[in-house]
């Protein structure tokens, strides 16, 4: 003897209802793997920073504000950083790390200047020729406000004829 109508209804149902089931898990599976992918890719090589850069910023804790050059290149580890402020030629080091919960990447540069030990936090982004722009974050461990740095690229382009 067949099924009754309402047993194959029920039985198409809970059918439905496992592929639904299936088909949203696989879907957040993808999601959950292409977030994690994406935040990968999102890594900034040191090669994209390595150049001169335009430096204007204002000291923490400060009014005063100051403009340079800054010199970024290679280092065993990292990136080397010369800083040139207002005739002051400093060494730095910087390297990639990761800020805020979500793990956004940034660069990290410390240095010591006039007794002070000072650490920057960058955030990279990219001008409209492709050269790496940052603006940072400018403390030391007794900060209570933090002072602001922007890099400008300087290659050759700021020179106008």
């Amino acid at each position: 003897m067949g099924q009754s109508p309402d047993r194959s209804w029920i039985q198409l149902q809970e059918d439905l209802i496992n592929q639904l089931i299936f088909f949203g898990v696989l879907i957040v599976g993808l999601c959950l793997n292409f977030s994690a992918n994406a935040k990968k890719a999102l890594k900034v090589p040191y090669d994209s920073i390595i150049g001169l850069y335009e430096c204007i910023g204002r000291w923490p804790d400060s009014a005063e504000t100051y403009s340079g050059r800054v010199e970024i290149s290679h280092a065993s580890e990292g990136v080397k950083v010369i800083r040139d402020i207002k005739g002051q030629r400093v060494e730095a080091r910087g390297q990639f790390g990761t800020s805020t919960p979500d793990e956004v990447q940034v660069l990290k540069v410390n240095f010591r200047q006039n007794g002070i030990d000072y650490e920057e936090t960058c955030m990279v982004s990219i001008d409209l020729d492709n050269y790496a722009r940052m603006t940072c974050y400018l403390y030391s461990p007794k900060t209570k406000e933090v002072g602001l740095e922007a890099l400008f690229p300087d290659h050759g382009q700021l020179k106008r004829d």
